[in-house]
């Protein structure tokens, strides 16, 4: 008789791009399927990442956005469906999982995962209401909740520390990096990039890639551009987008920039664009991780950071496999920008380190590591 495989559910609000989201893609497509019976459930069935799911993984969708209906609708979930492990992620989706599985009775195990500082939320939270829960609501209700969580894991250490600090709980709170780096990376990096600057390979070109939030800092990141080219022909591609567009590109044209900055918008395939640049640039306030340094790492092309809080520090060794600035620091910046594009040497060298730091963060090793936790939680019952 076939031994019955354990049921793993990943629940996202939706799959639309992100770094967690794209984090959960690689984790599902990459788990032994002899061993668990894997799905992702969906708050709303949308994103761009729905179709980087492999056809053997199922998707399910809640139909439901709001809090209060998340938590009706998991609640009925857990009742009906009886997942063994249900893994959730962001603060206010952890919390709303974990009073769903009380109230169901449920004996579903609980992962909850932290991807971003949680000490951070009140300014990183997207609307001005959700700022305010976290501000007054969330620390309260996630040291009362979170213990009761089977299991939780944080993409970086210092996302653990500072949840260690902020919850005090006794729970053993595990890390595990994102699972980032597949051969599929290797060979779309390979493709064409028909746009004229890469074609056109006479003017360095720098990349970009992130969502156009306020928390990616591309105003800093504008400035430092704008003293390079005062010493040398360069040109800026971004790839991404979000609500900060139409101001980013208004800024532009103030500065007179609009001639050498390029905004391309979300794609699907942006190692294309990573490996033909000369130097990968993150200008952020504030990371989760920071997954688009590995893949620039990856792509074989020298990166420039800010050591904002938590991922840079932690991939990034200084001047070996990549170059950390101070946080708003644009004339650094721009210094870091201008010793890689002038020392052929030293860009040799950081893609050399930062390519061999990459495999560091391979979806293999992640998937494993999750496994483990897997194996663990359904052979002991924890005591509350």
């Amino acid at each position: 008789m076939e031994k019955e495989r354990i049921r793993v559910v990943f629940f996202l609000p939706s799959l639309e791009v992100g770094g967690t989201e794209r984090g959960v893609v690689n984790l599902v497509n990459y788990i032994d399927e002899q061993k668990y019976r894997v799905s992702i459930l969906l708050g709303k069935l949308k994103g761009d990442f729905i179709k980087e799911v492999k056809s053997s993984i199922e998707i399910e969708n809640l139909n439901a956005s709001v809090s209060l209906g998340l938590f009706f609708s998991l609640v009925r979930y857990f009742k009906t469906q009886k997942p063994d492990i249900f893994i959730s992620a962001f603060p206010r989706v952890n919390v709303i999982c974990i009073l769903a599985k009380i109230f169901s009775g449920a004996s579903v195990k609980i992962i909850i995962t932290e991807h971003s500082v949680f000490s951070m939320l009140p300014v990183i939270a997207k609307t001005s209401f959700r700022r305010l829960i976290a501000r007054f609501f969330m620390p309260a209700m996630v040291r009362f909740l979170y213990p009761k969580a089977d299991a939780i894991i944080c993409v970086a250490r210092g996302i653990a520390s500072d949840l260690q600090k902020s919850v005090k709980t006794k729970n053993d709170i595990k890390v595990i990096y994102n699972p980032v780096i597949n051969d599929g990376i290797y060979q779309l990096a390979l493709e064409q990039v028909n746009h004229l600057w890469f074609v056109n390979q006479d003017i360095p070109v720098i990349v970009a890639v992130g969502r156009l939030v306020e928390c990616k800092d591309y105003p800093n990141l504008f400035k430092a551009f704008k003293l390079v080219l005062k010493k040398k022909p360069t040109r800026l591609v971004i790839l991404g987008d979000g609500p900060e567009k139409e101001n980013l590109r208004n800024l532009v044209n103030q500065m007179g920039l609009s001639s050498s900055i390029a905004f391309l918008g979300f794609q699907s395939n942006p190692f294309k664009y990573m490996k033909q640049s000369s130097v990968f640039v993150l200008s952020s306030l504030q990371e989760g991780f920071g997954n688009v340094i590995i893949e620039a790492m990856a792509c074989g092309v020298p990166v420039v950071s800010t050591n904002c809080p938590v991922g840079p520090g932690e991939i990034i060794e200084n001047n070996k496999n990549g170059i950390l600035v101070p946080v708003g620091n644009y004339q650094k910046m721009s210094d870091a920008i201008l010793g890689i594009l002038n020392n052929l040497q030293l860009a040799k060298n950081l893609i050399s380190s930062g390519k061999e730091r990459a495999e560091f963060f391979s979806v293999n090793k992640s998937v494993a590591e999750y496994e483990k936790v897997f194996e663990e939680l359904m052979q002991v019952t924890p005591i509350y």
